[in-house]
């Protein structure tokens, strides 16, 4: 199976972007896939669940759909640790599955991963 990285840096000034990655990201993990998803810039606002179980896009494709999902199959959802420090969020705000990271973690991912880009 391949490996995949979804980076995701929209948050919810694109729902439908975001939601989008977060949907592919869940066929390509149960299509059996490794999947990472890495979030960055305003992305990083989904790690508040909270905030994720508003959206809803006009498909009716709800965020929190797709995160809970990826949670069920264990995918690691990366959190940009300078992205998260500016808007005041820390390791201890993640919920299951979501760490923070950093640049170099998502360039040796993506080294060896097929890249998808939000």
């Amino acid at each position: 199976m391949a490996k995949f990285l979804f980076a995701l840096s929209r948050g919810p000034e694109d729902p439908v972007r975001a939601v989008r990655a977060f949907f592919l990201a869940k066929v390509a993990a149960n299509k059996g896939h490794e999947v990472t998803v890495f979030l960055l810039d305003d992305a990083v606002y989904w790690s508040n669940l909270s905030m994720a179980e508003k959206v809803r896009i006009p498909t009716g494709d709800a965020l929190i759909d797709q995160i809970r999902a990826l949670q069920e199959k264990g995918v690691r959802i990366l959190v940009c640790k300078p992205c998260a420090e500016a808007r005041l969020i820390s390791g201890d705000d993640l919920p299951p599955n979501f760490a923070i990271s950093t640049a170099p973690d998502m360039i040796d991912i993506a080294a060896e991963a097929k890249v998808f880009s939000f």
